[in-house]
């Protein structure tokens, strides 16, 4: 039996977080968010400034405090919302009593890997320019990153003990290398060379071959 193809809905709802705003202006901040992602990704955070951002947004400098109160908020928000979607793709898996723990794991990698093909400059984003944050801010991301990292260990050693993967070696080491199967092909992804379905297809196949799950 295969791993069942995820389909929970985890599109981020970023302008959600303006509650004070009218439904056209969050809207319009998720356009700001939107353009703020784009020009991180394509010039690098410490490289754009709020001006920037104004500008592509059609905005005056003044008139985008309305929405946000600093360029680090709109990165806090980009870098939580990636990681919130990770964190409930991973408890869902977890939570998922109707498959045995192998095909948990391999319908985390399928759900994962399909919402980072669907959402490459996010990502991108999330991995280059998170370590920018500061204060608490950094730290909190810095502790929700190992907390997320200790459950995919313990669902990796869970699967394990139950006898449906082939576990050599360190626990961590393997974590750490079907995270590089779930994170790294933004690098290289397009989706007009392959569908994210099929890019999460293949995946899913190279980390059941990897760890030789067996699953009913």
């Amino acid at each position: 039996m295969s791993a069942e193809r995820s389909t929970t809905a985890v599109e981020p709802t970023l302008a959600a977080r303006s509650t004070k705003l009218t439904v056209k202006g969050a809207k319009r901040a998720q356009q700001i968010l939107d353009i703020a992602e784009t020009l991180f990704h394509r010039q690098g955070y410490a490289q754009t400034s709020m001006e920037d951002i104004a500008t592509a947004s059609g905005l005056l400098k003044g008139s985008l405090y309305h929405y946000v109160s600093s360029k680090e908020d709109l990165l806090y928000m980009v870098v939580n919302d990636v990681h919130e979607v990770s964190r409930r793709q991973l408890d869902d898996a977890r939570a998922r009593e109707d498959l045995s723990v192998g095909e948990r794991l391999l319908y985390f990698v399928d759900s994962q890997v399909r919402y980072n093909a669907a959402h490459v400059t996010r990502v991108a984003v999330y991995h280059h320019e998170w370590h920018r944050l500061e204060g608490a801010r950094h730290l909190e991301v810095k502790e929700r990153r190992k907390e997320y990292d200790r459950n995919l260990i313990d669902l990796i050693e869970e699967a394990a003990a139950s006898g449906e993967i082939t576990l050599k070696g360190d626990s961590r080491a393997v974590m750490m290398s079907v995270l590089a199967v779930i994170c790294w092909p933004y690098t290289w992804y397009r989706q007009d060379a392959l569908s994210p379905d099929a890019l999460a297809d293949v995946c899913v196949d190279f980390v059941r071959h990897a760890l030789r799950v067996v699953t009913p």
